[in-house]
């Protein structure tokens, strides 16, 4: 067994779809919904790469570029989840590397991530990998979104 990473694109919504497995051990979303998600990101543009160490899934992550008046052009990289079997082998390193190197060849300014609060390993490994806290994303949740996100919900006043 080879412990070389192998980061690709997935195109199209079978192929996006195989991250299922690997999104499972940190979402309890069904298969439906992330079946009906992916397909409204891919038809807005969102793409898709995993990480790959032989034929074995071990990683993945959306993104997404737009632009803001901030900042100009961008890329977002949304749900950087790797296996947690292989967790701190730097994986999660490679496929932001690998969103990086596009979001140089597609000329965008910056690259954003979103997280959430609390996630103390999380954000060290964002800030080992050169980002920095430069705002606070608020967040409320609607009618629609309640029942997911209850913790959005119970803070209003």
């Amino acid at each position: 067994m080879s412990d070389e990473v192998i980061i690709r694109e997935l195109v199209g919504l079978d192929q996006t779809m195989t991250i299922f497995p690997l999104y499972s051990q940190v979402s309890r979303l069904s298969e439906a919904v992330v079946c009906q998600r992916l397909s409204a990101m891919l038809a807005q543009s969102n793409r898709c790469i995993a990480a790959y160490i032989d034929e074995r899934m071990v990683g993945a992550s959306g993104f997404w570029t737009g632009t803001q008046l901030w900042c100009g052009k961008y890329i977002e990289a949304d749900n950087v989840v790797v296996d947690s079997a292989v967790r701190s082998q730097g994986i999660g390193g490679k496929m932001m590397a690998w969103i990086e190197a596009e979001a140089e060849r597609t000329e965008c300014a910056v690259i954003r991530i979103a997280m959430v609060l609390g996630r103390e390993r999380t954000h060290q490994f964002y800030a080992r990998n050169g980002y920095f806290d430069d705002g606070l994303l608020m967040v409320k949740a609607l009618s629609r979104g309640a029942a997911e996100f209850p913790e959005y919900a119970s803070q209003q006043v």
